[in-house]
Formats: structure tokens, sequence, C-alpha cells
């Protein structure tokens, strides 16, 4: 991750080195990014670079935590819009995002999550990051069972069961986005129809007792 040094520097600074990065990393695939292209469109040296992160995989990793950070603050602010209803926050989180991605607004963060093959190198990272993984995970759980109006969950009173509650949904949620993302001439309404009857489903349960549940809510 990066350096003392980098925190340092000036936040108009820190942006010009990681948006230069970004737009490096959404032009060519991971293994054709260059450092020096980097480096050239942030203005700094190349020793420069090296004082602020080990290689081209140190930044990336630190654009993507940036990212879920990002993400991760969006989603608590529309918790606070729906008054803490989890469900109609994520089911709105999702179509906001989808919503992003269709006019175009995160197109650089699409390019960069294709190129890079996102996905498998953070469960490369994750091996290797656990201890800040669970941090970020606690965090972002205690601040949950704060502000979440926990009496529209059955988590009976457990932070592990909220928890697992809460990477369920989320992971519907980036499975309807990255299937948006690999099929783009697919009906967006279909693929959240689909995410939203999962979500019923995680929320009521499939046994027969679901269906009034469903229709009392």
């Amino acid at each position: 991750m990066s350096t003392e040094r980098f925190e340092k520097l000036s936040k108009d600074k820190r942006q010009r080195i990681l948006n230069a990065a970004r737009e490096e990393f959404a032009r060519v695939p991971y293994e054709e990014a260059s450092i020096n292209q980097i480096i050239k469109n942030a203005g700094i040296s190349r020793g420069s670079f090296y004082t602020y992160f080990e290689d081209k995989r140190d930044i990336l990793q630190y654009i993507f935590k940036e990212e879920g950070e990002k993400n991760s603050h969006f989603l608590k602010e529309i918790v606070l819009e729906n008054r803490g209803d989890f469900w109609k926050a994520i089911t709105e989180y999702t179509r906001r995002v989808a919503g992003y991605m269709k006019k175009g607004t995160i197109q650089q963060s699409i390019n960069i999550l294709t190129q890079t093959n996102m996905m498998r190198r953070v469960v490369d990272w994750v091996e290797t990051d656990i201890k800040i993984r669970e941090e970020t995970e606690k965090e972002q759980l205690e601040w949950m069972m704060e502000h979440l109006d926990l009496s529209l969950m059955d988590v009976r009173g457990s932070k592990e069961r909220l928890g697992l509650i809460l990477k369920s949904a989320h992971m519907l949620s980036v499975t309807a986005l990255f299937n948006m993302l690999l099929h783009p001439d697919k009906d967006e309404n279909l693929i959240l129809r689909e995410f939203n009857m999962q979500l019923e489903l995680l929320r009521y349960g499939a046994g027969r007792e679901a269906r009034k549940l469903i229709e009392a809510s």
C-alpha cells in the first residue's frame, strides 16, 4: 500500500498521481500498463514514484481501496436517506449505480475493472490483506448496527448473522451490476427484476411461509 510520504503530499498532487494511474489502467490491460506513462502523465520522476508505491500493483490496489471506500460511503448515504431500511437502500443503491453505468459517468472505473481483470486480482489480494479487510468489514458492520432499522431484518441480536445478510445482499447487487457490464445488450430491467427477486428470497426465505410475509409487507 502507499507510503507515509505519499499520504503527506498535498491532496491535489495525490489526486494527480492517482488520476494518471487510472487513465493508464483504463487504457490498456494491466500487464501492458506502464509506470513510465503514469509518471509522465502525473509529472513526477520515476524515483519519486517508488517513494510513494512499490510497483504498479501497489498503486492499483490503492485505487481499488479508494473506490471501495467511496462505494461504502455512497451506500451509507442511501441507508440514511431510507431511514435505516436496508432492503430499500440496497435496491436503490443498485438502481443508481446501474444508472451511472448507463450514462457513462463511471466509464473510467468500468474500464479499469475490465482491463485489470479486477475480480481475479481482488481474490488474490484478499489473501494477502486479510487484516485490512477484516478491519474494514468490522467498521462497516458497527456502522450498520447503529444506523439500520434492525426490526426489518431477522438478525436475532447477532452481529455475525447481520454480517452474513449484508454480504449476501451486496453480492447479489455486485452480480447484477457485473451482469449489466458483461452483457450490455441484455435488458437492464430484466436484470434488475431478477436482482429484486433474489433479494426478496434473501429477505423472506423460499419456504411456503414466505409468501404470507411478502403479501403482508
